[in-house]
């Protein structure tokens, strides 16, 4: 009996099903063909490789493929065959994980003709390349082409071809080239060709290296998804042909610029909310237009506080003018509910003003930079000329002031595009802004804050950036509440400190539209109501010291907050001057 069990479990350990399924490890090197076995695993840690087509086979004829068959292709190791590298024709279930290199001296790193549900991962590092197409699939014979999942995070290349080719009934199938991911081609082929009811996601690079004028995605069949996300680079066209059924979606953060050449019909999405034209398919950040109107309450605040400063200022004679510098940095959080655009603004001034016969003489001069959080800056010089009526017997003896100015800028802004050899374009402008500003204040005794009002009003004419994009005229104005007062803490002859604070209601007034166009496509632009209105609280310090008997040396600091997520932090140095 016990010699009747033994040779029933020698015959089990031996039997065909049974070494069908071993798994088997490549370590050194080995130059004769490898077949696959079903639901098994091929770990190649070392190199297989000889001038064989097929040296990695999951196909030996119809009927006789390997299902759920696993080929791993560790760090350092290395399949080189001559072409069908790996066959995985009418396989189905394979699954191919290569942290190493996988090469067809000839033709198709990977086969995957009439196959189902396979899954390709080619890590971090990981090389597969073929000198024409690299990794294809195609329906040609009884079994289905569908469901296979490619994900790159390593690079795959093809000399003479494609690197990635479906086509004639492959469907439903999942591309993903990770962030890192490179995929590209060095012919007048598409870099990577999709068919049916499939998905393409890039957040990885897709590059055309022979011409961006070249297809870098072409689609042959309906119905697919492609989606360009963060910081992706597409270099070569989205080549839709005659197919129906497509979209085309982008998430590259809100306020990125972005123009991408198509063919064909498609319906563009933009995931973050923003304005995607259609002609070819591009989007600009609004940043340059939607923050006018906030600018210039930014600006007029900085003249009502100057003014104050120069008011409250005792000890002054006549004939003599007051003098400062400042200095602020400002951050403004973006919203993607709004498509508020994040933003730090750094700029530098000096405001001057000197008394004449009924009213005072305001100079004013600024140079700045915005700096948008999506590849898009803004230097701006500005110079400014008014005047100030203290106590103005024409107006209920209010203080007023009218000011008027030009902003002269720069703007810089780079885009994501597929129509350069870099997947990007610096795109650069030169337009001017006019302003006035405007204002009353009503000073209150002690305990009693002032009140006042103001407006602003800037018109900026049509003007066009280098490439791509177009902007018509815009006219912005608004109307501020504000109310304001000032503590003194130490106040002597020689010395004065204080500790004041303002309360803002900014609110636009007219138009919150912007027409503009990207490459002669126009659309119109309208802010969200959220960004028309604002609230600003200041909170300011300030120093007074006598120096000689006729000037004072300034200096105060102030410090912003909004309920736009505005904070800033602003400072000023003054002196009485003899103009």
């Amino acid at each position: 009996m016990r010699i009747l069990i033994l040779v029933i479990i020698f015959i089990y350990l031996n039997s065909p099903k049974q070494l069908y399924a071993a798994d088997v490890e490549i370590s050194g090197t080995q130059a004769t063909r490898e077949d696959l076995q079903a639901s098994s695993t091929l770990t190649i840690s070392g190199t297989l490789d000889g001038d064989l087509n097929n040296i990695v086979r999951g196909y030996i004829a119809a009927g006789n493929e390997i299902d759920n068959a696993t080929v791993v292709v560790e760090s350092g190791g290395v399949i080189q065959g001559k072409s069908n590298a790996i066959m995985g024709r009418e396989t189905s279930g394979l699954t191919v994980t290569n942290s190493g290199t996988i090469e067809a001296t000839s033709s198709k790193a990977i086969q995957l003709q009439d196959s189902q549900n396979a899954t390709i991962t080619n890590k971090s590092g990981g090389l597969i390349f073929a000198d024409t197409n690299a990794i294809v699939q195609q329906s040609v014979g009884t079994e289905d082409a569908t469901g296979a999942s490619i994900t790159n995070a390593g690079t795959i290349y093809s000399v003479e071809n494609r690197a990635i080719y479906f086509y004639d009934g492959a469907t439903d199938a999942t591309f993903t080239n990770e962030s890192g991911g490179i995929i590209y081609n060095t012919s007048t082929f598409a870099t990577v060709q999709i068919d049916t009811s499939s998905t393409l996601v890039n957040s990885g690079t897709i590059d055309n290296r022979n011409s961006p004028s070249n297809a870098g995605i072409a689609i042959v069949g309906n119905n697919n998804t492609i989606t360009l996300k963060d910081k992706s680079i597409l270099v070569g066209k989205i080549d839709g042909g005659t197919t129906t059924g497509n979209t085309l979606k982008f998430q590259h953060g809100v306020g990125q610029g972005y123009f991408y050449e198509t063919a064909g019909s498609f319906t563009l999405q933009d995931l973050d909310g923003n304005q995607v034209v259609k002609g070819s398919a591009g989007s600009v950040g609004q940043g340059g237009s939607e923050t006018l109107d906030e600018l210039l309450s930014y600006k007029s605040l900085n003249i009502r506080q100057f003014l104050n400063r120069y008011k409250d200022s005792e000890n002054l004679y006549d004939g003599n003018g007051w003098g400062e510098t400042y200095t602020s940095l400002l951050n403004r959080k973006g919203h993607a509910t709004n498509l508020a655009l994040e933003y730090d603004l750094f700029n530098v001034g000096a405001n001057l003003i000197s008394p004449l016969e009924n009213s005072d003489f305001i100079l004013a001069f600024e140079a700045g930079v915005q700096d948008f959080e999506k590849d898009h800056k803004i230097t701006y010089q500005n110079v400014s000329a008014g005047l100030y009526f203290p106590s103005n017997k024409y107006l209920l003896n209010l203080d007023s002031f009218i000011l008027g100015g030009i902003t002269l800028k720069e703007g810089e802004r780079t885009i994501l595009t597929n129509t350069t050899s870099s997947g990007k374009l610096d795109i650069d402008s030169n337009y001017q802004t006019f302003e006035v500003h405007s204002g009353v204040t009503k000073t209150n005794p002690k305990l009693i804050p002032n009140v006042g009002l103001t407006g602003s009003f800037s018109i900026t004419p049509s003007y066009d950036e280098s490439k791509y994009y177009s902007w018509r005229n815009r006219k912005v104005g608004n109307v501020s509440v504000f109310f304001s007062d000032k503590y003194n803490l130490i106040n002597n002859d020689n010395n004065n400190f204080n500790l004041g604070w303002l309360l803002d209601f900014r609110n636009l007034v007219g138009d919150k539209s912007q027409v503009y166009s990207i490459n002669g496509t126009s659309a119109t632009y309208k802010q969200d109501n959220a960004l028309t209105r604002e609230i600003s609280l200041v909170a300011n310090l300030g120093y007074e010291k006598k120096i000689t008997d006729n000037g004072k040396f300034t200096a105060s600091i102030s410090a912003k907050n909004t309920n736009q997520d505005v904070k800033s932090l602003s400072g000023n140095l003054g002196f009485k001057l003899n103009f």
